[in-house]
């Protein structure tokens, strides 16, 4: 579908993408739907009528002086089993939704970034045999007062008349681009990171899931893109986890909500930092921005028992330099009545000595695995 590209985050977009669209109510946010699948279920009573368009390019990008006019062309072909016959609309791209999709609207009065007004076409409707193609062309008015920054919207072919539509009478699909300009100006780039963290602060398992909330202050599309680098309690680098590889765009103000996870076949254990570090690219070049998270991961499968045989084997210490110190004083006692005699070191004091040297080797090869 042609809204899977690097604006909203989903995958780049394709030409052989095919996109099929309900008309929902006027006032609503518009959302792609991909209707022929229901021509191609088995037993569909639509099954005999396929539908299904090609359209190029599946993004118009540039970049606009105000007061100019601009002219460009699209491409649908027709891959069903009927011609054709398409009306052109265009809706501004008002912002994206908790799934990636874009928000449509064909209500102008209340958008700062306006373009949908500004679009005309040369046809009114378009024709598309089976098997052929066709071109819809249309120009774009930049007003003097343009306002700076990024103007975004979709260009849609659909079934229906622009009349049937703002009836809201019959449904219908629709086929299209996105346009996405900048207006020259007072550019504002500003991108922050408002909130990072995992979801939770103690793990069993090496199974951490991230969020990243990325606030754009600016007027123009912001895309993001860079790494979280978690490290262990010794500041051993253990994985760079890439994040938004596809460059999806944060709306101008607007906040975008970014996902990540880490997960590990090796045994981890302790206190871990993940930071991330963003990179925005912008006219003064490439800025970083960064946050830090820390979270623990204690695997109790492993821990209980090691846990329990530490508790036994201090419970065996304790009891053995009880005894320790009981024969002591017991030889001082004995001592007085006899000749001091000659001693090296007991049983006993071998073996304390020999767990005591147990428990550091133990420490160290702990050090040394995770370090």
């Amino acid at each position: 579908m042609f809204i899977h590209n690097h604006f909203f985050g989903c995958d780049p977009p394709n030409e052989g993408c095919h996109s099929i669209m309900p008309h929902l109510h006027r006032t609503a946010p518009f959302a792609l739907l991909a209707l022929v699948l229901a021509f191609l279920l088995p037993g569909s009573a639509l099954a005999q009528e396929r539908v299904s368009f090609q359209i190029s390019p599946t993004i118009v990008e540039d970049s606009i002086d105000p007061g100019t006019d601009h002219s460009y062309v699209i491409t649908v072909k027709n891959l069903g089993d009927q011609d054709a016959t398409l009306y052109p609309i265009a809706r501004n791209i008002t912002g994206v939704d908790s799934d990636s999709q874009p928000i449509y609207s064909l209500d102008a009065a209340d958008q700062q970034y306006e373009l949908a007004s500004w679009v005309t076409y040369q046809e009114s409707e378009v024709h598309v045999p089976v098997g052929g193609s066709a071109q819809l062309h249309f120009s774009i008015k930049f007003p003097k007062d343009a306002h700076p920054g990024s103007h975004m919207a979709g260009v849609f072919l659909t079934d229906r008349s622009a009349a049937e539509i703002k009836n809201g009478s019959s449904i219908g699909f629709e086929v299209g681009s996105i346009l996405s300009f900048r207006v020259a100006g007072e550019i504002i780039e500003k991108t922050e990171i408002r909130e990072f963290y995992a979801s939770k602060s103690v793990y069993g398992s090496p199974e951490v899931s991230f969020t990243l909330r990325v606030e754009n202050e600016g007027n123009v599309l912001s895309k993001p893109y860079g790494l979280i680098d978690i490290t262990n309690m010794f500041g051993k680098k253990v994985v760079s986890i890439p994040v938004n590889e596809s460059a999806a765009g944060v709306y101008p103000k607007a906040i975008r909500e970014f996902n990540a996870s880490w997960s590990s076949d090796r045994l981890e254990f302790g206190r871990y930092e993940a930071v991330v570090a963003l990179i925005v690219d912008d006219m003064n070049g490439a800025q970083t921005i960064s946050r830090v998270v820390q979270f623990w991961v204690l695997p109790m499968n492993v821990l209980t028992p090691i846990l329990i045989g530490f508790l036994v084997l201090v419970l065996i210490v304790y009891i053995l330099l009880r005894i320790y110190v009981r024969r002591q004083l017991a030889g001082v006692r004995s001592a007085r009545a006899s000749a001091p005699a000659t001693r090296g070191i007991s049983r006993l004091a071998v073996v304390v000595i020999a767990l005591l040297v147990a428990i550091i080797i133990g420490l160290f090869l702990l050090f040394f695995y995770f370090g």
